[in-house]
């Protein structure tokens, strides 16, 4: 699959990942806005737990996006378990609401009603790994699909029927369904393959690897129900979570490199990966630059009893940005990796591999996670230590122990596939981004208006982002020739068929 062009998925998942920052902002707006901030935690959670039982999903979708880049035809195989695999988690989820449900004493009967959104994930991350793949830029039009169709059924179901937790939920399922049917469009070719038992047979086989990879993710999100539990309360998960939601707009630099796991997994040449890591740190760095300025008018525009909370913003923005390079650095040594071509690997061997070796990493850091924040709330909440600065610390060890990973991460890439790190880039862009923050500064007391009325207050708050991200634009034009370069290349791409 040398076919894949990694500019062009690349910057058309960068493009509709910050399109759907806009649509995702309105419709968690609309959420935020009509729910009370222990509704809002309450659907934190069930997001939260049904990450939990996808930690099967990946025995599909991590195998079936390798060998699919490698023009083996297994899609039918892949979307068939995924059917099968996803209805089997309902019951367990059911369970595990019961048991939350009582420990942070909220309503169960609204917990178990997110079982709906399982098998819909489910098979929606399936269909992503098919696509992956082969078309890698397939999975940004089904992103913008359902970001888009939210904004009507959440205002429709959320705004004005006021359904609360549950029109967030109905909502979601439809934009899901509406996902899965553009994703299946673009896997059709993969589709019509035939069902092959011992391409599954071999997968449960190896089923291992890929749960222990998603091991990361689990540890990832415990954080949320443990914290829910320890202080039983879900007014700081509320807090957490849309200081994450605000600082995950960092992670759509990340897009611009979706390609480069596939490309490479089809023997791509090396110099791709340098290349790339240049334009990641050209939108990664004035979108970390942009969640923090502007994270007090953000909260605000969410809703105004989140603004205290700034600095959790910041916080969680510098360690999604050290998260975005680490995971790409992953992606390039896991592309790399060819342990998996052989038809019976041995144990020892893959215990050896960079499948296996990856995934322990991230399952260290993330298990230290979990238990640094238990431990440090535990001891903090019987000091009856305010949620809100509970909340600080928790975001506080996510970024302390994400910089050493992301040290690790670049010496094990320079070992294998050898790139200087772009600091001229590097310095040019956040030169730049200290020049619209410097505008920042100087205007947003006269532009930006604290009015709870969002009608008042987001027309301004746009104004205000457009100048920041106009003068970016102008001043690395201005003065890094490699944005010209891409400038140039953003039009070739999108105009050579």
């Amino acid at each position: 699959m040398s076919d894949i062009r990694v500019t062009y998925s690349g910057l058309i998942a960068l493009a509709i990942g910050l399109s759907s920052v806009f649509t995702g902002m309105i419709f968690t707006l609309i959420v935020t806005r009509r729910l009370t901030a222990e509704e809002f935690g309450i659907w934190s959670i069930m997001g939260s737990m049904i990450s939990y039982f996808l930690i099967a999903e990946p025995v599909i979708s991590f195998w079936s996006t390798r060998q699919i880049a490698r023009g083996e035809k297994v899609g039918k195989t892949s979307i068939m378990t995924s059917f099968v695999f996803s209805f089997g988690t309902v019951p367990l989820y059911i369970a595990l609401s019961f048991f939350v449900s009582n420990a942070t004493h909220q309503n169960f009967y609204l917990m178990i009603l997110g079982a709906v959104l399982l098998p819909v994930t489910f098979v929606s991350q399936t269909v992503t790994g098919i696509n992956l793949g082969h078309k890698p830029h397939a999975n940004s039009y089904g992103l913008l699909a359902f970001e888009s169709i939210k904004i009507p059924s959440g205002l429709f179901l959320v705004y004005f029927l006021d359904l609360g937790v549950n029109g967030a939920i109905i909502t979601t399922l439809i934009a899901y369904i509406a996902k899965i049917f553009i994703q299946i469009y673009f896997a059709k070719t993969q589709l019509r393959s035939k069902f092959v038992t011992t391409v599954l047979k071999r997968w449960l086989k190896l089923s291992w690897i890929p749960i222990y990879s998603n091991l990361a993710h689990v540890f990832s999100i415990i954080d949320i129900v443990a914290f829910s539990i320890i202080t039983s309360s879900v007014k700081g998960v509320a807090y957490y979570s849309v200081s994450n939601t605000i600082a995950a707009v960092i992670a759509n630099a990340g897009l611009i490199s979706q390609a480069i796991y596939p490309k490479l997994l089809a023997k791509g040449a090396h110099e791709h990966a340098a290349e790339n890591f240049t334009r990641l740190m050209y939108f990664a760095i004035p979108l970390l630059g942009i969640t923090t300025i502007f994270s007090k008018p953000a909260l605000f525009a969410l809703n105004p009893i989140y603004a205290e909370g700034s600095f959790i913003v910041v916080i969680i923005s510098f360690r999604t940005f050290f998260y975005v390079l680490t995971s790409v650095l992953y992606q390039i040594l896991m592309g790399i990796e060819t342990i998996d071509l052989e038809q019976n690997p041995r144990f020892a061997n893959l215990a050896k591999s960079k499948i296996f070796f990856i995934p322990t990493l991230q399952n260290i850091q993330y298990f230290s996670h979990i238990v640094s924040v238990v431990i440090t709330v535990i001891i903090l909440h019987s000091y009856d230590t305010p949620e809100l600065e509970l909340v600080k610390w928790w975001a506080i060890i996510g970024f302390i122990l994400q910089i050493p990973f992301f040290i690790y991460a670049w010496i094990l890439v320079q070992k294998h596939v050898k790139f200087p790190f772009p600091s001229k880039s590097t310095l040019k862009y956040v030169g730049s981004t200290t020049v619209f923050t410097a505008v920042f500064f100087l205007s947003s007391g006269r532009i930006i208006n604290y009015q709870h009325s969002i009608y008042d207050f987001l027309p301004r708050l746009i104004l205000e982002l457009s100048i920041c991200v106009g003068i970016y634009i102008l001043v690395t034009f201005m003065v890094d020739k490699k944005t010209r370069i891409l400038l140039k290349a953003i039009f070739t791409e999108f105009t050579t068929k």
